[in-house]
This record gives structure tokens, sequence and C-alpha cells, in this order.
């Protein structure tokens, strides 16, 4: 498709092109930010042809989205286990080690990350073998289309980190958190998602200070009489995928000001088409992010594209 086709001999598949694209919508200010590491970026040496997107939602402010665009890459990279290919132990890992830095930010004074936290979709895609490895937590989403004879097939890899949810509810009220319906949607203090980066009043050790920090706090349950766990989880979902040699492969990352405004199923129409056009992947994801941030009282809207082939297609 052009300069940014990588692959490397052997490899099972080949990346066509990546590309995002942020939009404010409506909002005064963008707390979306997304990264992408082609193979040629990737920091650390490995033995692995690898890519690296990801996206970050802030809330509130976009300190935690852009400390997480700075830090969380490089945190996963990093680890020993991207050597031995045990991908989800690294991005585990990284997202406990990327909130242990907020942490210190805190403690030193910046205690904006108390009440300002960000969700995040990741992949990783290990273009020698052929594996594709996604986190998330709350609700920034992948999609994966696959192409077969009869045409594009897709599904959500993600999984939504809702307080309403009965697993989640479940988890909050075990750690000795309440779920709330005040502001008419069931909220974890003042926010509608159960995981996410930051917003470190809802995590220990602050949930177990002598003194509520905030008043969000105290409405999610915050009680100095006994020791309570992290009401607000980092604990992101992952899923790993085996990707085959002979199929086509379209990756799409979104935050919710996309999935919210348009059904999976007309993003992955709407990336198809342009990409057939002859667009290129940042064009492509721009697109997304304007139809999504088209109508009135729209969101943050982030879109990350990678269109990736079997090397079976590597001359299509």
């Amino acid at each position: 498709m052009g300069p940014l086709s990588s692959s490397a001999s052997g490899d099972k598949l080949t990346l066509k092109d990546a590309g995002g694209n942020s939009a404010p919508g409506s909002r005064p200010s963008q707390q979306d930010q997304y990264t992408i590491l082609l193979p040629a970026q990737i920091p650390f040496k490995t033995e692995k042809t690898l890519l690296f997107l990801g996206v970050y939602d802030g809330h509130v402010t976009s300190d935690v989205s852009l400390h997480a665009k700075q830090h969380l890459h490089r945190l996963i990279l990093e680890s020993p286990d991207i050597q031995t290919g045990n991908y989800e132990k690294a991005i585990e890992d990284a997202v406990q080690k990327e909130d242990n830095l907020l942490l210190d930010q805190f403690k030193a004074g910046n205690e904006v990350f108390g009440k300002s936290g960000s969700t995040f979709s990741v992949c990783l895609v290990d273009l020698t073998d052929g594996i594709l490895v996604v986190g998330n937590l709350g609700d920034s989403h992948v999609l994966l289309a696959e192409h077969h004879p009869n045409g594009w097939e897709m599904k959500r890899i993600t999984k939504a980190h809702k307080p309403g949810s009965d697993a989640e509810k479940e988890r909050i009220k075990e750690a000795g958190g309440v779920v709330n319906r005040e502001l008419g949607s069931p909220r974890i203090g003042a926010l509608n998602m159960s995981r996410a980066l930051g917003d470190l009043q809802y995590k220990a050790p602050l949930i177990n200070a002598d003194e509520p920090f905030s008043l969000e706090q105290e409405i999610a349950g915050f009680n100095p009489e006994k020791e309570q766990g992290d009401l607000l989880s980092n604990r992101p979902a992952i899923s790993r995928i085996e990707l085959e040699e002979d199929r086509k492969y379209i990756v799409i990352l979104t935050t919710d000001g996309v999935t919210d405004e348009m059904e999976d199923r007309r993003i992955l129409d709407r990336v198809v088409a342009h990409w057939n056009y002859g667009t290129r992947a940042e064009g492509v994801a721009g697109k997304i992010t304007t139809e999504a941030t088209g109508g009135p009282m729209s969101d943050n809207a982030t879109c990350v594209c990678a269109f990736i082939y079997g090397r079976q297609h590597d001359s299509a």
C-alpha cells in the first residue's frame, strides 16, 4: 500500500498501514490521546516484529491520558515478558506500574491525579508469529475485522467496565464501595466506569486515609473505620487472538466518543470503504472521528486503524 508497509523475512503478517486521529467534538478541550509505534519505532530490541497501538480517554482533565500516552507503551515494551512472548503479563504489570507512577506524582504534590483518570485500550501485534494481544480498562474499545471469502466479519475484542454490571457491582461491594445513581446512571462516586487508570481517590492507599479526599470519595463509600480495597480497579481485561497468514485484518481502536455514536458495523463499513478508495490509514481514522463528532453535544473522539495482511496477501 505504500512506504509504511512493514514486515521482516519469515513474518506471518505484514503491516500495510497504520494511523490515527482525534477530534474534540463539542467539548472545550481535547482529553483523548493515542500512540502508534510502528515496528521500526519500537525503542527496545526484540526478536519479533512488533506493532503497538493505544488510545487513552481522559476525564476531569487530560493529565492522566497524557501521562499514559507518554509512559504506558514504554512500561509494556521494556518488560522482560515481551522477550518471552508473555504479552498479557507485560500489559498487566505495566498498568500497575503506571498507577504507581501516578501515585508518586500525587505524593509529590500533584493532587490532580487524585481526581483525574483515563480509560485505555492497547494492542500489541506480533507480526512474526501472528499474535494479537489486547488490553483495556473502562469503555475504550478494540474492534477486529477479518476478511473471509464472503466478506468482512467483525467482533469487539474488549470488555466495557461499568458499575452497573452484576460482576462489577459485586466486586465494588466486596472492596467496601457503594454504587450510586445520584446522577442517573450507576457510578462510583462521580465516575460512570468501574475500571480506569488514575482516579487515585477511589483506590488504595488513598481510600484508606484518615480523612476523605473529596465529596466524591465519600459518596463512593469512603470508610475510615475499616480497611478497603480498590473501589475502582486497574486490572485490565486482556485477550489473545491468533492471526492467520491467509487472511486480511483491520484493527480499530476507539474511545467512547466513537462507539457511543456509531454502531460497530458502521465503523467497519466506513473504514473499509475509505481504505478501498485509496485513503491512507490516518485519513481513514480522520473520516471516522469527523463522522462521530458531527452531531450536537458530541464527545472527544479518537480512532486508530491498522491494516494487517497475512503474508499470502503481501503483494495485494
